[in-house]
């Protein structure tokens, strides 16, 4: 299954970027950028916390 799921976003990922359009795809693009910047903000916060419990 964690390979057949990876394998069809792969296969269709023609089909879908057609069915988002550049504006679907800008979109996208926009909010994965905020959860990759939210993420690198909860780890820095994580690593400051460790240094000083620690």
């Amino acid at each position: 299954v964690c390979l057949a799921i990876p394998y069809l976003v792969f296969v269709l990922s023609e089909r879908i970027d057609r069915i988002l359009g550049q504006t679907g795809r800008s979109i996208l693009t926009r909010l994965l950028g905020v959860i990759l910047a939210a993420l690198a903000v909860q780890f820095v916060a994580d690593g400051i916390k460790a240094l000083i419990a620690g």
